[in-house]
């Protein structure tokens, strides 16, 4: 997977923000490519109950009060 310059720079500042540590371009595209692919094997849709509309956990949250 390849990262553009743009979105290696836009998660080396969220680093930053968060952790309050600099890291090289190297090191913020090898920790964006381990988050995008932890994110494809959680984020999947959830199943649908029989006759209903397929489920996304953005559904959940919307009927939370």
């Amino acid at each position: 997977m390849k990262l553009e310059p743009e979105d290696i720079k836009g998660f080396q500042r969220l680093w930053k923000d968060s952790f309050d540590l600099a890291i090289s371009e190297e090191e913020a595209q090898e920790k964006a490519i381990i988050l995008l692919e932890m994110m494809k094997l959680v984020y999947r849709p959830l199943p649908k109950p029989d006759g209903q509309k397929q489920l996304s956990i953005l559904d959940l949250n919307q009927n939370k009060p």
